[in-house]
């Protein structure tokens, strides 16, 4: 039975995407997980796998087009079998169907692409062009295989701002930088967040010294000396999954006023520094890796990301900020709506500390901050839900 291929939404606030290329045509044979496409996003590009074993019975969405998130960009199949255009009913969100409406202010929206012509346009380079009133042929793209940027619609000769927007002059001693896409996703959803979640924060201090010896040790008895071992990074992710799974609350959305979400899977986003600004890979079902396996697949999204790719699609429950090996003493961290929390992880620095006979010694403590709904649990429930964070990296046997 045919299956369908859809828009991947890359983010909570995502509306449209781009299809970057096809990797796979028409007819072709593939595997359950092999890549068909790329599609670009605001804040990434993303790998869509096929998902079953088939033929790739038709596309819908051509490269260098749009389409909805969640639209059906493709269907996957048995040889021979047939699929309708009119069941889909599909219309790309970039096609010139859709863009026959004036955009803001009653100018005339990007004038539909010649047929034939391949112009690939990112969808926040697409909306502010309408809005602008800017001729996408006419703009050289920087992006991606020559895609068209926002930076680029920013940049062009005779862009006209929206209506009541004011062009901005330069400053005295100073000059104007349009933001990355990544960056203005960023910011628009930390406001977002700092203005409709109630946060709170609790820190606590944790002795690492256990943990690092228990790290070293577990690398040092690796059978192959080529594999790479786990990080401090893996046994506090680790943590915090078995302690998501005691903390239901906390691995949860609020829907509204009344209702929570108490989402069954573990998701840990893992907020990485790359060159375009901050991103947010997902280490999906995070709840039933081994350790080895969480260390493996965390540096697989990370590396992927910071290449501007995304590796999976599926949305994080929690995250996890570490600023450790930038030497920083405590920070915090904004939740990544629709999460209930996150985590901000400190540096490991040695610090001189009583033991229990008074006497000085050195420990290797770090600092963790959760930053919090409040709708979700008040700080007893917070400070519980750190203490067994804290436990589990003193006593790192536990992280089995």
């Amino acid at each position: 039975m045919a299956m369908q291929v859809v828009m991947p939404q890359g983010g909570q606030d995502i509306e449209k995407g781009t299809v970057v290329q096809w990797l796979r045509k028409e007819g072709d044979t593939v595997r359950k997980g092999d890549v068909i496409c790329e599609v670009e996003t605001e804040k990434t590009v993303i790998e869509v796998c096929a998902p079953q074993d088939g033929i790739l019975l038709k596309t819908y969405v051509a490269a260098g087009e749009e389409a909805k998130v969640l639209s059906v960009i493709a269907m996957v199949g048995t040889p021979g079998e047939v699929v309708s255009d009119a069941a889909m009913a599909l219309e790309p969100a970039g096609s010139p169907k859709s863009n026959a409406a004036t955009g803001t202010g009653g100018r005339p929206s990007t004038p539909p692409t010649p047929e034939g012509a391949k112009l690939r346009v990112s969808p926040k380079a697409r909306r502010l062009a309408e809005e602008r009133g800017v001729d996408l042929r006419g703009i050289t793209g920087t992006g991606p295989q020559g895609s068209i940027a926002a930076e680029d619609v920013i940049r062009a000769p005779g862009t006209v701002p929206p209506a009541g927007e004011k062009p901005q002059a330069a400053p005295n001693h100073g000059r104007l930088v349009p933001m990355t896409k990544v960056g203005i996703v960023t910011a628009r959803r930390m406001t977002l967040s700092k203005l409709s979640i109630p946060h709170f924060y609790v820190t606590v201090s944790v002795d690492m010294t256990a943990a690092k010896e228990f790290r070293s040790n577990y690398n040092s008895r690796l059978a192959d000396p080529e594999v790479q071992g786990i990080s401090i990074t893996d046994l506090i992710t680790r943590s915090c999954v078995l302690a998501l799974a005691d903390f239901p609350a906390i691995n949860s959305t609020v829907r509204d006023e009344s209702t929570l979400i108490l989402w069954d899977d573990i998701n840990i986003g893992i907020a990485t520094a790359t060159d375009a600004g901050l991103v947010v890979p997902v280490l999906e079902g995070a709840g039933s890796m081994t350790l080895m396996e969480l260390a493996t697949t965390t540096r697989r999204i990370v590396a992927a990301a910071r290449e501007g790719r995304q590796i999976t699609v599926a949305p994080a429950r929690f995250t996890i900020s570490n600023m450790g090996m930038h030497g920083v003493d405590n920070f915090i961290a904004i939740i990544n709506p629709p999460e209930a929390a996150i985590l901000s992880v400190s540096s490991v620095k040695p610090t001189i500390v009583p033991a229990q006979d008074g006497t000085p010694q050195v420990r290797d403590l770090m600092n963790l901050t959760l930053s919090m709904d409040h709708r979700v649990g008040d700080g007893v429930v917070a400070a519980r839900f750190l203490n067994r964070i804290r436990a589990r990296l003193e006593d790192p046997a536990k992280l089995g």
